[in-house]
């Protein structure tokens, strides 16, 4: 089997496993975690789930050359993530405060924890991506993806919030004023947030916007403003967005 990496991970070794499995296929499972993270074609920050046991939910996430598009809180639980290979550094922080609690820099064969409750963003350890499992209590929303039918909406607005893209920023217009959001980490944020139907919690963009799950609504906050709107209103006005932003 022969693997395509991305540059990142240029010299790394992958010998994937055989299965040989020949009944009951259902009850089986074998992924090469090293295989899929550093696959040429994986988006980064857009998690996938690998398996799941009783209540805990695995996931691979490949961490971008950068740093997390956000600030995520989550509120299920106890996270751990294991470094199967690169380098990463995290910053941990109250959830919409400015008290910071320092950070972990972690490398290949680390296994840390990310406390329930506590704002965390991740950063690249060397400027390189990384291949990480995610060991993580079930979220009883995810089970609600793909179930409702969500409309691609181009029109940039939705309640009392506008978006205007711009070439350096995404501009978000409420009745509070405006806030310019960076247009990379925004556009690589509303990736991540569309594909889980916005299901990941609590999360702070760069410029001031923030979006907190609910489930079937979800609330969009700004400073000085906030509004509860319908969930797949607004991942369809997400999703228009990374259309205009080229990332759909």
């Amino acid at each position: 089997m022969t693997v395509e990496l991305h540059p990142d991970f240029a010299g790394l070794q992958v010998h994937p496993g055989e299965s040989t499995i020949t009944g009951r296929p259902e009850l089986f499972s074998m992924t090469n975690v090293l295989a899929f993270g550093a696959a040429a074609d994986r988006p980064t920050h857009v998690p996938v789930e690998l398996g799941r046991s009783g209540s805990m939910a695995l996931w691979e996430s490949t961490g971008a050359a950068d740093q997390l598009p956000f600030w995520n809180t989550v509120y299920d639980g106890d996270t751990y993530l294991y470094i199967v290979h690169g380098s990463v550094r995290v910053e941990f922080k109250e959830t919409d405060g400015d008290e910071h609690y320092g950070g972990y820099l972690a490398r290949t064969g680390d296994l840390f924890k990310l406390p329930n409750a506590v704002a965390h963003r991740t950063f690249s350890g060397d400027g390189k991506r990384r291949v990480t499992l995610e060991i993580m209590p079930d979220n009883p929303l995810w089970a609600l993806r793909g179930t409702r039918p969500i409309t691609v909406d181009r029109s940039g607005s939705i309640g009392g919030f506008t978006f205007t893209v711009r070439d350096q920023d995404v501009l978000v217009t409420t009745r509070a004023g405006e806030i310019a959001c960076p247009r990379d980490t925004f556009g690589r944020a509303l990736r991540a947030l569309s594909a889980w139907e916005l299901h990941l919690g609590h999360n702070e963009l760069d410029g001031g916007l923030t979006v907190h799950d609910q489930g079937e609504t979800a609330v969009l906050m700004v400073p000085g403003y906030a509004e509860t709107l319908d969930g797949t209103a607004l991942t369809g006005v997400f999703r228009g967005l990374l259309d205009e932003l080229g990332l759909a």
